[in-house]
């Protein structure tokens, strides 16, 4: 099955509803907190009011993080995500002109180029989807001049992938337990023959200096222990 169609089976109705009730209390914690400071320094950095992708939005879960927004589009998949981002996690907070929520994929969008100041996208590249030249350049197109792109990458390193819905069996668990200690090579092995998106930051930084941008900053946030999900990111800042 297409990592594609995976997804939207993953993300059904009885998912969705529960992943939009996790987000009350998943956004007061951890790598939640944390993004969502950093979508407000980044939207507020722009000194005229900005348009906004959200590529794989879901829930809308940092729809009210953002800050200066003239127009935001909230872009996913799963139509039962959207149906809870019409009611996201802290509505009355949110500061946005105009909001468009929109059912596909960044790989067959119909926007125009130079649509957009700032496009972010949070545990969806090289985690659900892949990370690579195409998509990467493919973000820069829907950028205006100046514009910003924010990405998170799971560090392939980290942990090791397994579907949120799957109960992994006492092998994966067993090895899952093991896995922060095993050498590099063998956590990519693992991670790798497990069709894993994730990434290092070698691979990341690749594709970065192959791309149109012009710069671009990487830094790595570890989700802290005991704090909901558990692994590690690249935080990805380009600029065109």
């Amino acid at each position: 099955m297409h990592f594609k169609d995976e997804m939207i089976e993953m993300y059904n109705e009885q998912h969705s509803k529960e992943y939009r009730n996790g987000d009350e209390s998943a956004i007061q914690y951890g790598s939640r907190k944390h993004y969502c400071n950093l979508l407000q320094e980044i939207s507020v950095s722009f000194d005229y009011k900005i348009s906004v992708l959200d590529v794989g939005c879901g829930t809308g879960r940092y729809f009210h993080c953002l800050r200066n927004v003239k127009k935001l589009i909230g872009l996913d998949i799963s139509f039962h995500m959207l149906k809870q981002a019409l009611n996201p996690v802290k509505k009355k907070e949110i500061d946005v002109a105009n909001l468009e929520l929109l059912c596909g994929d960044i790989f067959n969008i119909s926007i125009s180029s130079q649509f957009f100041d700032f496009i972010y996208s949070i545990g969806v590249l090289g985690e659900y989807s892949p990370f690579n030249p195409y998509i990467c350049n493919k973000l820069f197109d829907l950028l205006k001049p100046y514009g910003k792109l924010f990405i998170t990458i799971v560090d392939i390193n980290s942990r090791m992938q397994h579907l949120e819905n799957e109960l992994p069996n006492l092998k994966r668990r067993i090895l899952a337990k093991a896995f922060p200690f095993l050498p590099s090579k063998i956590k990519k092995y693992f991670n790798r023959n497990l069709s894993s998106l994730y990434m290092t930051d070698k691979e990341i930084i690749d594709i970065l200096k192959r791309s149109a941008f012009t710069k671009h900053e990487i830094s790595k946030y570890k989700n802290p222990t005991g704090s909901g999900w558990q692994g590690a990111h690249y935080d990805c800042l380009a600029f065109k």
